[in-house]
């Protein structure tokens, strides 16, 4: 954690996680700060030039309204996209909790993104604090109908081809959030985040040799993420260059054949 003037602190990176602030929780929180209640640091990923908030809009905006200098920040190392990604996930566990606009906007930013929207659902649904049903829902409304052609027959007897515009989308009502999927997820998040405390307390150490531990813990979660996601690629490409075998395979067995026949 390090003190970070507020002037240096980016806040037009798109990080922030919410459609919009809650002027009344900023409100709220200045006045607490003002009776002297500390609250924990915000989070900003650092590229090498700025620090882009990822975590901690509400705070930020409350030091602003009492018109301090600075404040404190955990800082990451990472480059913008990586502060997007990880804005996503944002108070899933604690501060303000997200609204379903809050949820909705994440998912849409991450379906519509050329690599994250290859993740599955479950991986989105998990990142993102929803059920996976939700975001299955959501990207189902994105896709696009395809033109069609259909056949008919003319007055002359002549069959025919004409292309068939597809039917305007509907739009779709607003998916309903699986809440017993929420529970357990949020259940399973709490028992991990739990877990990990109990390890860190159980650290005989300093202070800072436990926020160490703390912080190695969440990059080693971070780095375990990110691996069951390449395992996952790996795995459908290797499913894939099976399949193609095989029926490269087949295919040369039957050549076989028939050149056996003419033989």
């Amino acid at each position: 954690m390090k003190k970070l003037n507020l002037d240096v602190i980016r806040i037009d990176g798109d990080t922030q996680p919410r459609e919009e602030l809650d002027q009344e929780m900023v409100a709220e929180y200045a006045e607490l700060m003002r009776d002297g209640v500390q609250f924990p640091p915000v989070v900003t990923f650092f590229d090498g030039s700025n620090y882009w908030l990822v975590d901690g809009f509400h705070r930020y905006f409350a030091h602003l309204k009492l018109g301090k200098a600075g404040i404190n920040a955990d800082v990451v190392a990472g480059t913008l996209r990586d502060a997007k990604l990880f804005s996503y996930k944002a108070n899933k566990t604690h501060g303000l909790r997200p609204t379903m606009e809050d949820k909705r906007k994440g998912v849409l930013d991450m379906l519509g993104d050329a690599e994250w929207g290859k993740w599955s659902d479950r991986e989105i649904a998990r990142h993102c604090g929803v059920s996976h049903p939700y975001v299955g829902k959501l990207r189902a409304s994105l896709a696009t109908p395809k033109e069609e052609k259909r056949k008919f027959t003319d007055g002359e007897g002549v069959t025919r081809e004409r292309k068939v515009k597809p039917k305007e989308v509907e739009t779709l009502p607003e998916p309903q959030h699986d809440e017993k999927d929420e529970m357990v997820d949020a259940l399973i998040a709490e028992n991990e985040k739990l877990t990990e405390q109990l390890a860190i307390a159980s650290i005989d150490g300093t202070v800072e040799d436990k926020g160490m531990a703390e912080k190695l813990i969440a990059e080693l979660k971070e780095d375990l993420r990110l691996a069951k996601i390449e395992i996952v690629a790996v795995t459908k490409s290797r499913d894939s260059f099976q399949s193609e075998n095989a029926q490269l395979k087949r295919q040369v067995a039957m050549l076989q054949k028939k050149l056996k026949q003419y033989e």
